[in-house]
């Protein structure tokens, strides 16, 4: 887990093409954030001569003038955060209003709803973290783990809602990689956010070494993981998991929050087979745009890698990328390197297999569309461009949101604290989670002004 540095992409998870132009196979991506400036490849068109390389910031710049970036490269939740992972439908007369505005222009489309009017659900009464017994590691990530914890019988309040996963984030890594911000914003936004697929937030903690966030238990293991086992699925059966993906992102979307950070390895599958949107590290409030460069590189958007600042465009960008991946088992740009990967986004160029139905593919080239102003999804009409799309014709949405669809993969689950989907993992050192084998004693008079705990107060 240690590293003396982190390069700007971590993507070793697709391998050298074949002479049929797809993978042999996908391992798991990984999600990467820049702590140094890189140059990304030139759009095509772009001459070397007039423009000079674009460079992104080190720091992240704001969006709007009150917001500031709650970007992160964390999320350690499963194996959606462990280890290494890999990586037209056009209105020309319709120009969305959040697209390349500049100071000055016209206002960027304001929320319809606001995230601070949101009551928070977490926890806040006597819960402490001796009061759960560790079951097993779900996952292991750069500076954090999650951990399968139960509650003990005498605080149990619930019978059937007594596991959950335990998300650990070391304390001195998130400061030591300026991510302290970044922590404190997924757990602002997860503590107010509650749709039927997105994980839960229900209490957090910290101890001398770390924070801890308790969140729902999903016991069906990552979509990634059904995909790769079926290589890749029906339209029918991605129609289903693309649509309920589409509520998700359009309930964030209300908030102006983009998620950034859609990928198989993001989306766990619950016991009834419904899909949950977890790891919001990357998840950001923005009311215009953002220039931070952070993500999967397979799923990046053209204006996250050539830094024009990017917002809610950039979520569909990697909808079309999604269902593509699902549809043909892998996806439509990939590369044994990142910057090959970010090329190959640039010059937009797409295999098409013979097999692909024309509404299918009609769809795809609507949420892959470069210009962002006639993506699908950043239209006038917004998320619901999307429901209204003739791919999704028959999809009863209010139903869908309401769970009241048969999934198609149902996970096998003999018990709450079933673990067959997830790796088999050992179990942490007990002097790295002190908090949770006994109650630490309060700190000495000299000690309290710990400047590192000081920075996680809401924990």
């Amino acid at each position: 887990m240690e590293r003396s540095s982190l390069p700007p992409f971590r993507s070793t998870s697709l391998p050298q093409p074949t002479n049929q132009g797809r993978p042999d196979n996908i391992s798991r991506r990984d999600s990467s954030f820049v702590v140094s400036p890189i140059t990304p490849p030139l759009s095509p068109g772009r001459s070397e001569e007039g423009d000079s390389a674009i460079v992104v910031d080190p720091e992240p710049r704001y969006s709007g003038q009150h917001r500031s970036d709650s970007s992160s490269a964390l999320g350690v939740y499963s194996q959606t955060e462990a280890g290494p992972r890999r990586s037209s439908h056009s209105r020309d007369s319709v120009v969305s209003m959040d697209v390349d505005i500049t100071e000055g222009d016209v206002s960027p489309r304001p929320a319809a709803r606001h995230l601070e009017d949101e009551k928070s659900h977490v926890h806040r009464g006597n819960l402490k973290l001796t009061d759960f017994e560790v079951k097993g590691t779900l996952g292991t990530g750069t500076f954090g783990r999650v951990l399968l914890v139960k509650l003990r019988s005498s605080s149990s309040q619930s019978s059937n809602q007594n596991c959950f996963a335990l998300k650990v984030l070391k304390k001195s890594e998130i400061v030591r990689l300026r991510q302290v911000e970044h922590v404190n914003a997924e757990r602002y936004i997860l503590s107010r956010v509650q749709h039927p697929f997105i994980v839960d937030l229900y209490a957090t903690f910290q101890d001398s070494l770390n924070i801890y966030m308790l969140l729902s238990y999903v016991p069906g293991g990552e979509l990634f993981t059904h995909l790769r086992r079926a290589q890749r699925f029906s339209p029918d059966v991605t129609r289903f998991y693309l649509a309920t993906i589409i509520l998700a992102l359009k309930y964030l979307h209300s908030f102006n929050i983009i998620y950034r950070d859609l990928k198989p390895e993001n989306l766990l599958l619950d016991s009834r087979g419904y899909l949950r949107l977890t790891d919001f590290g990357f998840a950001k409030i923005v009311d215009d745009r953002t220039w931070t460069l952070c993500g999967t590189p397979e799923y990046l958007a053209p204006e996250i890698i050539q830094s024009d600042g990017h917002g809610k465009a950039a979520d569909w960008w990697a909808c079309g990328i999604l269902c593509y991946e699902m549809m043909v088992g892998y996806p439509p740009f990939f590369d044994e390197t990142p910057y090959g990967i970010y090329e190959k986004i640039l010059k937009g160029k797409i295999h098409w297999p013979r097999d692909m139905d024309r509404l299918s593919k009609d769809l795809i080239k609507a949420f892959l569309h470069p210009d962002r102003s006639k993506r699908l999804g950043n239209l006038i009409g917004g998320a619901e461009d999307v429901l209204q799309h003739p791919w999704f014709r028959g999809v009863d949405w209010d139903a869908l949101e309401r769970r009241e669809i048969r999934a198609p993969i149902i996970p096998h689950v003999t018990s709450l604290d079933d673990t067959r989907h997830f790796s088999r993992l050992p179990l942490p050192p007990a002097d790295e989670i002190p908090g949770l084998i006994r109650e630490e004693q309060p700190p000495a008079l000299h000690q309290q002004f710990d400047p590192v705990a000081y920075q996680f107060l809401e924990f």
